[in-house]
Formats: C-alpha cells, sequence, structure tokens
C-alpha cells in the first residue's frame, strides 16, 4: 500500500505518478478540472511522483475514454 508521505498536490507537464485514493496511474500533459490556472497542473488529490513521459505529450491529447495505452520503462 503506497501511502501519501512523498505526495505532491502540483505536478509538471510529463510527469507520471501513482494517485493513492483511485489506486491509479495517472499521465499528467496538461491542466485538469483541479488546476486553478492555465499553467498549473493540480491533481484532484496528492500524487506520487515516480516518472516522466518520453517523447511527444500531444499524442495523449487524442487518447479517447476508456482507450488503452502502454507504459514502459525506459533503460
Amino acid at each position: 500500500d503506497v501511502g501519501e508521505e512523498n505526495s505532491q498536490e502540483v505536478v509538471e507537464k510529463g510527469d507520471v505518478a501513482y494517485w493513492p485514493p483511485g489506486r491509479s496511474i495517472c499521465l499528467f500533459f496538461g491542466p485538469t478540472p483541479a488546476s486553478r490556472g492555465p499553467d498549473e497542473i493540480r491533481p484532484a488529490s496528492p500524487v506520487n511522483v515516480f516518472g516522466r513521459i518520453v517523447g511527444d505529450l500531444e499524442r495523449l491529447k487524442r487518447v479517447r475514454d476508456r482507450e488503452r495505452v502502454r507504459v514502459e520503462k525506459v533503460v
């Protein structure tokens, strides 16, 4: 079980994070409904950032609801 000891309320474009309340991985590529301005990226609640997106973030804007995406570790 991952807690919120290292969690963040605001993240950066390209961050990959774990969202404990939803037990989900989040890919941040732009403002969210919780953001307080056009340049802020704020999750619904604090998240634990553990990675970065490498590549074209604009492609994520074309992903539809419930569409699958592949997340791979780059070494």
